[in-house]
């Protein structure tokens, strides 16, 4: 690190979660604050979850979403559909979890010096796409979206 004086100084958990709330309301967002500090919101069939988070010395913003859970077929076809999806896109990509039996949508954002224009982009690229995606890829996975459930 330098010791220009210019350079953004990280940002403590608790800091972040109020420019986030801060970002969100000011950006016209109706969303809800969750038991654990995440922030919930509504997009067509979907719900995203925008999650500050400590990471080692820096704070991170994880924006992401449920695109098909309860999924009872999770096989290579449909890790391969995900991947080639994944290669198309610009913001986020699509992860499979095993264990839970559910496919996700997800960016995460350094916090430290996150700006509004990127939280709001990253949230909007989030929902629409899992929006976008999530019937198809629960028919793939035999699964179901959040708006089923």
């Amino acid at each position: 690190m330098s010791d220009d004086k210019t350079e953004a100084q990280p940002v403590d958990l608790e800091a972040l979660k109020t420019k986030v709330q801060g970002f969100l309301t000011e950006a016209g967002v109706t969303f809800e604050v969750r038991p654990d500090g995440s922030f919930g919101l509504r997009q067509g069939s979907t719900f995203v979850i925008v999650q500050p988070l400590q990471w080692n010395e820096r704070t991170l913003v994880r924006v992401f979403a449920p695109v098909a859970l309860e999924c009872t077929n999770l096989n290579p076809g449909a890790a391969m559909y995900l991947a080639e999806q994944n290669a198309k896109l610009i913001f986020g990509k699509f992860s499979l979890d095993t264990e839970e039996s559910s496919v996700w949508y997800e960016h995460a954002l350094l916090g430290d010096f996150l700006d509004k224009d990127e939280l709001i982009t990253a949230v909007m690229a989030v929902a629409l796409t899992t929006d976008q995606y999530d019937e198809q890829i629960a028919t793939i996975t035999g699964g179901k979206r959040v708006a089923d459930l």
